[in-house]
């Protein structure tokens, strides 16, 4: 018992050396509305250690959401034009106007090049659906998942700060943006965002990954099935991996707090599916980028 107890005080003591205010919900998370934080008090996981502190925000760090796009695109992906779940082509600017829309500095898909079809090719009041041929910036990891919550997520109404000059309130997510300096710090993380299919971005919305048995392929050739039943994503098996690596990662940067099932699933595909050339270059690009990258894919690429 002597030792059981030495190893638990081990575990907890670096998360309780200062205590602050807040009581924490269902999965041992809380806010410390004394210094407006949002972290978890859990273990999420024996092989998934998570920081105490975060390092200081580096100089050159996105400063909003669209800088983070933009650095993203800038630094990252210039030269890499492949959808993050499809492998479509793709292009940052329609330069030859593809839809003959005479807007050319849209993002455009190549649905044909990886043989994706739109599950919903127009919208429900007859319109072209936009969202399928351009891209849209992916959090692997939904930002539901990251601060979903955050009582200024639940509660916006409760915080003066996100009413709005004429008295209407910012949505719980942007609410949260605005005032929990640790969510806005993780949602702009380069490390989480990839280019997707704006389709695929918006049908997995804030899901979280599975595996679906006896899926339907709802996106032609695309390895890309969701759930609107259980709430579900499957990716395909070439990129668990590196999804897995970002959970991983966001566990361990942010303290984002997720079930033990989750926690297995992605252990599994992290094993299963290496890192290879271009997620080794990838973390390299953040890093000068932001500032810091995915220390665990770091490790992995050195070897």
């Amino acid at each position: 018992m002597v030792y059981k107890f030495v190893l638990f005080v081990l575990i907890i003591a670096p998360f309780s050396a200062q205590p602050h205010s807040g009581r924490t919900n269902a999965e041992g998370c809380h806010t410390d509305k004394m210094n407006n934080d949002y972290h978890c008090h859990n273990e999420v996981g024996k092989s998934v250690p998570t920081r105490t502190h975060l390092p200081p925000l580096p100089e050159n760090y996105a400063t909003s959401f669209s800088n983070a796009k933009f650095k993203a695109e800038r630094d990252v992906y210039y030269d890499y034009n492949a959808t993050f779940y499809c492998q479509c082509d793709f292009v940052f600017d329609d330069i030859d106007d593809a839809d003959n829309d005479g807007n050319t500095h849209e993002t455009m898909v190549d649905a044909l090049s990886c043989g994706y079809t739109p599950r919903n090719p127009v919208t429900s009041t007859g319109k072209p659906n936009a969202r399928v041929s351009r891209i849209e910036w992916e959090h692997i990891m939904p930002a539901y998942i990251i601060g979903g919550e955050l009582d200024q997520w639940q509660n916006q109404e409760n915080y003066s700060e996100c009413q709005k000059p004429n008295g209407k309130y910012l949505t719980g997510r942007d609410c949260a943006y605005e005032t929990v300096p640790t969510f806005r710090r993780a949602h702009d993380d380069l490390v989480n965002l990839a280019p997707a299919v704006g389709e695929l971005n918006a049908d997995r919305s804030n899901f979280q990954f599975s595996i679906i048995t006896g899926e339907t392929r709802n996106y032609g050739q695309c390895d890309f099935e969701v759930d609107f039943n259980s709430d579900t994503a499957e990716p395909a098996e070439k990129v668990r991996g590196d999804i897995a690596r970002v959970y991983l990662y966001m566990i361990q940067m942010y303290g984002v707090s997720l079930n033990n099932n989750v926690i297995q699933i992605i252990q599994e595909w992290n094993e299963s599916d290496p890192v290879d050339e271009w997620e080794c270059k990838r973390n390299v690009r953040i890093k000068k980028s932001q500032g810091y990258s995915n220390s665990i894919v770091e490790k992995l690429c050195r070897k």
